[in-house]
């Protein structure tokens, strides 16, 4: 069984390879071509457990995740987990890679595929509310699918901020950070929010001077008393992009505004109808994507990880 580590798993796959696989994840469950059960979802106090599994036709993954918010407290990652990836013809263990740097790979890519299918090709400012390690990886691969000079960011402590711009720049050192001190600043200066925050309650003014005509992408909400977006977004862009079905009953930011009848069942979509040509939209409008994460963007990923890694003879071979 092939081992890889953080450093394999953040090094293998260049930062298109890495949206091209979750492109390819989402075309994949539009056409129905693999299973993605229900995943599991346990909460113990503030703490939650995911358990993710995935099947395609050569490859079966299942990944394993806690998230302990207290661990900021000690420096210590939020997100943590292992993806284990099996042969599906046989059932034998092919690989285990660290799940938190493959976790945050393939959801950076998720907020990319948004800001590349739901707004205008020439943006090049973005806001971010959110700075820890998804914010950075939402920056990162922004950055990879449009022309941005400038981002704003809002900035909760100095620390955040400083180890936002350092992540920032060593891969795109050219990006202005400038940090603001609320979501309104954010606003006045761009016209593309991505929220990756953690925040049970929107992190944006529900002003619809404020947000008409811009482009919101939600990362980071998870669980059905979450919303990071405010209502005005949903009633102004009339529709909702989503990256799965599962998420319509997993985040707030889904089950609310369809609970209070500001969307109906109709105007919310999987984002992978945006690629098939399935379904189109005005990116001049307002428009909405959230994003919870499937078990299938992770299979894809490992699978990719597993292929080049082997390829090219890198991580740890173990007997098991």
């Amino acid at each position: 069984m092939l081992i890889l580590n953080n450093n394999d798993v953040a090094n293998l796959l260049s930062l298109e390879e890495v949206i091209a696989t979750v492109e390819a994840a989402l075309i994949a469950n539009e056409q129905n071509s693999c299973l993605v059960p229900k995943r599991m979802h346990i909460d113990w106090g503030e703490n939650t457990f995911l358990s993710m599994p995935s099947f395609s036709h050569d490859y079966f993954g299942t990944k394993l995740v806690s998230v302990v918010p207290g661990n900021r407290e000690q420096q210590l990652a939020v997100t943590n987990g292992a993806m284990l990836l099996n042969d599906a013809h046989t059932g034998f263990p092919l690989a285990m890679m660290n799940a938190a740097k493959l976790t945050a790979l393939r959801t950076g890519a998720l907020g990319a595929i948004g800001i590349r299918y739901m707004t205008p090709p020439d943006v090049d400012t973005i806001g971010l509310i959110g700075a820890g390690v998804q914010g950075i990886q939402q920056a990162v691969f922004a950055c990879a699918v449009r022309p941005v000079t400038k981002i704003y960011c809002l900035q909760r402590s100095q620390t955040g901020m400083d180890a936002f711009v350092t992540a920032l720049r060593e891969q795109f050192p050219a990006v202005t950070v400038i940090p603001c001190k609320d979501a309104d600043t954010i606003l006045q200066h761009t016209n593309v929010i991505i929220a990756a925050s953690r925040s049970a309650t929107p992190v944006l003014p529900d002003d619809p001077r404020l947000l008409e005509n811009k482009h919101f992408i939600s990362i980071g909400s998870y669980k059905p008393d979450m919303q990071e977006l405010p209502d005005q977004v949903f009633r102004l862009s009339g529709k909702l992009a989503i990256d799965s079905v599962f998420a319509k009953k997993e985040t707030g930011d889904i089950i609310n505004p369809l609970m209070k009848g500001i969307l109906q069942e109709e105007d919310v979509f999987t984002i992978g109808k945006l690629l098939t040509g399935e379904v189109k939209i005005d990116v001049n409008v307002t428009t909405a994507y959230k994003s919870a994460g499937m078990a299938l963007f992770d299979l894809f990923m490992a699978r990719a990880l597993y292929e080049k890694a082997s390829a090219a003879n890198i991580g740890t071979a173990v007997s098991f």
